[in-house]
């Protein structure tokens, strides 16, 4: 049953090329969340897609990736228009959803439900169940397949899942929706195993609160990971939580420079820089800071800046309003505290949400603790490999 969100919530979602607002944002009502809530549970109690055969699951989940590698073009254009991510990369992305789908289906198969564990006449057999009913909260800036890699992934193991997009980024998981839907319904299994509701984090926390959630899926911030992993605990909720970091990158003295001007570029621009595995502070032997710094701008200025729907574009605009005011001020910190902002990208005569890629210098390591998720990096001079190590280290340090 298909119903439209009845909460208009005060956010908008723009076209971050040009500011335009598209629509407001929607909340799925409290009373249709727990009606999802109600299904999953109902179906997971009575064991109607837990007990779905292997072969059947399979077949479902190979009709998805079918849908969905037939609808790419159109999962192409609204995440780059949620992300503000390039058209060309939007689609490499859009391309990769199907086949991960093929992949839990093939890990299913790999997997399976039971193992015979029997030793020295002793019958022993593991049995791999599904937890129960699982949530997905999925993130803004890879929308869709993220959303996807998780569903897929649930819906494999057995358990009824029911998926919140981020409200900046619901267009392309409401395809991914109306896909499943359509595969489920033609294999006759209950439409319920996949529900998809929408909303922020009014929504995010009725789902992680309800104790008929069995395992929780979040992708996203530090701070709403950890107000998603506190409403899950009284529950003891299984909880997958990725939250990102800083993460440092070490110039070893043998290093091409061009080479890794390149890399880091790629890395710091990659997804418009909107992804948790982009390099945040650079710590580079002070002999050599200067020449880095010169192949990073040369490599900054090969690039083009532009609307995210052309097909030149390397770079696009910041996915929505707020996120481009949170990377100034983010900036702003590290200038007021001695560093230099220092750039070679040419911004687009549009007036949507556009950031130029940015080295900022000069500071000391310790200055650069927070991730930025965007196309920012620090670039630190230090007199030693050990010195960079020890620098590399801290309080947001890690995903990659």
């Amino acid at each position: 049953v298909w119903t439209s969100p009845g909460v208009v919530l005060d956010g908008t979602i723009d076209d971050p090329n040009t500011g335009d607002q598209l629509q407001p944002q929607l909340a799925t009502q409290a009373s249709g969340v727990d009606r999802a809530l109600a299904v999953a549970e109902a179906i997971d109690h009575k064991r109607r897609w837990a007990t779905t055969a292997v072969d059947a699951r399979s077949a479902i989940l190979e009709d998805i990736a079918a849908g969905l590698a037939a609808r790419v073009d159109e999962l192409a254009y609204e995440d780059a228009m949620a992300t503000g991510n390039a058209i060309t990369v939007s689609r490499k992305m859009a391309a990769y959803i199907g086949p991960r789908v093929s992949s839990a289906r093939r890990q299913l198969g790999e997997v399976g439900v039971l193992q015979d564990l029997s030793q020295d006449g002793r019958p022993v057999t593991l049995l791999r169940r599904p937890l129960g009913p699982a949530v997905v909260l999925a993130p803004w800036n890879a929308p869709t397949f993220v959303a996807v890699a998780k569903v897929a992934s649930a819906l494999a193991a057995g358990c009824p899942v029911i998926l919140k997009p981020s409200e900046w980024a619901p267009a392309g998981c409401q395809i991914v929706a109306e896909v499943v839907h359509e595969a489920l319904a033609r294999h006759g299994a209950p439409a319920g195993a996949f529900q998809i509701v929408h909303g922020a984090s009014t929504v995010g926390s009725q789902l992680a609160s309800d104790a008929r959630v069995k395992a929780i899926s979040f992708t996203g911030g530090g701070p709403a990971g950890r107000a998603v992993a506190i409403a899950a605990a009284p529950h003891f909720t299984a909880l997958q939580l990725e939250l990102g970091g800083h993460n440092p990158a070490i110039v070893l003295p043998d290093a091409d420079l061009r080479a890794t001007a390149a890399a880091l570029v790629d890395g710091m621009t990659k997804l418009n820089g909107q992804w948790c595995e982009a390099p945040g502070k650079v710590l580079v032997q002070e002999s050599f800071h200067d020449a880095l710094v010169g192949a990073l701008l040369d490599e900054l200025g090969a690039l083009t800046i532009g609307h995210c729907l052309d097909e030149d574009t390397d770079v696009g605009p910041m996915a929505y309003r707020v996120h481009l005011q949170r990377l100034q001020a983010g900036i702003a910190e590290l200038t007021d505290a001695g560093g230099q902002a220092l750039t070679n990208s040419a911004l687009p005569d549009l007036p949507g949400w556009f950031l130029a890629p940015t080295l900022v210098t000069g500071l000391d390591a310790s200055r650069s603790i927070h991730e930025l998720f965007g196309p920012v990096i620090t670039v630190h001079s230090v007199a030693s490999v050990g010195d960079a190590v020890t620098a590399a280290a801290g309080p947001e340090t890690g995903l990659a």
